[in-house]
């Protein structure tokens, strides 16, 4: 799993001692940490992400959204209906 090359610091080192251990981190590029003698974590140098300016965000189209939310109208027959309804009350 790791290599035998690989530095290694203590979590107590990491309290008292980081700046040694930040020049193992540039030298090596990894360091492992060890918690009570076993391998914890891996420490790296901070790489950012890549940007990717190729793909353009999907535009949303509110308006349409808005409508889908929206009830749909009534025909004209069911509001003649509705009015008859109203009529016999």
């Amino acid at each position: 799993m790791f290599h035998n090359a690989m530095k290694t610091a203590s979590v107590r080192q990491l309290r008292t001692e980081f700046p040694k251990v930040r020049d193992m981190i540039e030298r090596e590029g990894e360091v492992v940490v060890t918690e009570r003698g076993q391998a914890a974590y891996i420490i790296r140098p901070y790489t950012p992400p890549k940007k990717n300016r190729t793909k353009k965000p999907e535009r949303i189209d509110y308006y349409a959204r808005l409508l889908s939310y929206m009830p749909k109208p009534i025909s004209a027959e069911a509001s003649r209906a509705m009015d008859a309804d109203r009529d016999d009350r």
